[in-house]
């Protein structure tokens, strides 16, 4: 379980990470030789199998002697006298180049020179693009590449049904899902381009539960460019722009580290999460962290800055502005997040359906304020404490608490949170309208397949009470 995120939220710290450049002493085929497709593998063993008596299998026992590789398995297999597929000899090959050539700088021997070139296709396929492979007499490299673009997304399943007249009077059970990939790409090693492609068929104006997944709801079953910026540092700045930035994506400061994956961060009431919403539009930023902990950012986002009619920073369009600060320590951390918007009426959506004013005197702003402690190596506990000022005569200021917790159960993580729900009366007076609560369990059931059941239920006062709603869902994430 993590404890915090130093690094700039992601996808924009990996910005920071050199571009690939990959040496046969680098390339870990090993790691890959059990993705490859098994029609392939079969097709290998049944026709160009590496058997006793060949070349190649004298060879292969040579190398892993001459370069020290005899704990790997399939040297064993070597000494049992049992074939091996043409995939099992490129995955050996890689083994022992990598730890013959990272203590050696006499280079690799004539003879497996001549098994790299003997094995060089199963070798670019197991590594999972063709390189372009080069060889020498006494050097094998992979080809290098001044910039790199890296893929990665996941697919959510959710299945789920609620009860309660404040289940917006659709109580049936349904399946939604939601899709999304991330692409990174570094052309100096420092900077980074991030696009972020997103589709989803979730229904905000029926469906009440709204789990995080990370997907714009409002897809539609599109597939749609959601996010597009570039960062790149500046001295020991990092500095982002682009006409789809999120206002959470560069942002330095960690006021929470509840994991936050359920339906409070769904209807905003996780930690912080009015503070920090995750406005989209036409925007920049800049972010500083120092070694001492301490760090501090800014970034403004208009949201309707592609509209010629409302444009940037003008009074017809819709900006925010947010200013943040605060400190990380090894165990312990927290911060302060100051937002002003144009109009706060997306960050405050609550299960009572409530409706904020639409014109304002003054700017609305958001003051928050947030901590986090790692109790236990396996214990995380968070809060977070959202002061909302409406900006219009008459409305008094309200908030927003949260609590989250994340213990470390079995290999997953169970999380149990809580968030006051903002409600002004008819008055305008804020009068908070209750609690609500989450409970959920996050599996790991295979390398990148995690199942995640939980429970959300409302508890409101008795103004509210026959809104009371109580949801039970389950997530299927497939990460790649």
């Amino acid at each position: 379980m993590k404890l915090f995120q130093q690094l700039l939220v992601a996808p924009a710290a990996l910005g920071l990470l050199a571009p690939l450049a990959a040496n046969a002493a680098e390339v870990n085929i090993d790691s890959v030789v059990d993705y490859v497709s098994p029609i392939e593998q079969e097709s290998s063993a049944q026709f160009s199998d590496v058997v006793p008596g060949d070349w190649t299998y004298s060879a292969l026992k040579n190398l892993s002697e001459s370069y020290g590789c005899v704990d790997n398995a399939y040297t064993q297999t070597l000494k049992n006298g049992q074939a091996l597929t043409r995939y099992e000899a490129a995955s050996l090959i890689n083994a022992c180049l990598d730890n013959g050539l990272s203590a050696s700088s006499e280079g690799i021997s004539p003879e497996a020179s001549r098994l790299v070139n003997e094995f060089a296709s199963e070798m670019a396929i197991l590594k999972g693009r063709v390189d372009g492979l080069e060889y020498r007499a006494n050097e094998f490299q992979a080809g290098q590449f001044a910039s790199t673009t890296q893929l990665s997304g996941a697919a959510s399943f959710v299945i789920g049904a609620e009860g309660g007249d404040g289940a917006k009077g659709y109580e049936a059970l349904r399946a939604t899902y939601s899709y999304k990939v991330d692409l990174n790409t570094s052309f100096t090693g420092e900077d980074n381009l991030y696009a972020g492609i997103e589709t989803g068929n979730l229904n905000t104006s029926t469906d009440w539960i709204v789990l995080d997944s990370g997907v714009d709801p409002t897809t539609n079953n599109a597939l749609e460019l959601t996010s597009l910026y570039y960062s790149f540092p500046v001295g020991d700045f990092t500095v982002a722009a682009g006409p789809l930035f999120d206002q959470d994506d560069l942002v330095p400061t960690t006021t929470s580290t509840y994991s936050n994956s359920f339906m409070l961060a769904g209807w905003n009431l996780g930690p912080n999460a009015i503070a920090l919403q995750g406005f989209t539009g036409a925007g920049a930023g800049v972010a500083y962290t120092s070694d001492s902990g301490f760090n501090a950012g800014f970034n403004v986002v208009s949201i309707d800055g592609a509209d010629s009619a409302k444009g940037i920073g003008t009074d017809e369009g819709n900006d925010v502005v947010t200013f943040m600060a605060g400190y990380d320590g090894d165990s312990f951390g927290g911060g302060i997040i100051y937002g002003e918007m144009d109009n706060p009426n997306a960050a405050i959506s609550t299960v009572t359906d409530y409706s904020a004013p639409t014109t304002f005197e003054d700017k609305p702003n958001v003051l928050g304020l947030g901590a986090y402690w790692q109790i236990t190596e396996n214990l995380d506990l968070s809060a977070g404490l959202d002061i909302i000022d409406l900006g219009k005569t008459g409305y008094e200021e309200g908030s927003q608490l949260a609590i989250g917790l994340d213990y470390a159960v079995g290999a997953g993580t169970l999380s149990l949170g809580m968030g006051t729900i903002p409600y002004w009366n008819s008055s305008n007076d804020y009068d908070s309208a209750g609690t609500a609560y989450e409970i959920y369990y996050d599996y790991p059931v295979a390398d990148g397949i995690n199942i995640k059941p939980g429970i959300f239920m409302t508890d409101l006062d008795e103004a509210h009470e026959a809104k009371e709603s109580t949801a039970i869902a389950v997530e299927a994430t497939f990460s790649f």
